[in-house]
C-alpha cells in the first residue's frame, strides 16, 4: 500500500480518504447516484 501510496503523491490514509469526499467531487449529485447503485446491486435478500 505505501508504494502505491507514493505513486499516487498520497502522503498519508486520512489525505486518501479526504479525496475520495463527496465534498471534492465535481458533481455531488453523480456520486450519490453512484453510492445508491452500488448499494442496490450489492443488495442480497435474505432467505430465512
Amino acid at each position: 500500500m505505501n508504494e502505491w501510496m507514493v505513486e499516487h503523491e498520497y502522503e498519508s490514509v486520512a489525505q486518501m480518504r479526504g479525496s475520495l469526499s463527496q465534498r471534492h467531487c465535481a458533481e455531488p449529485s453523480a456520486f450519490e447516484r453512484a453510492n445508491y447503485m452500488k448499494t442496490l446491486q450489492s443488495y442480497s435478500p435474505s432467505t430465512t
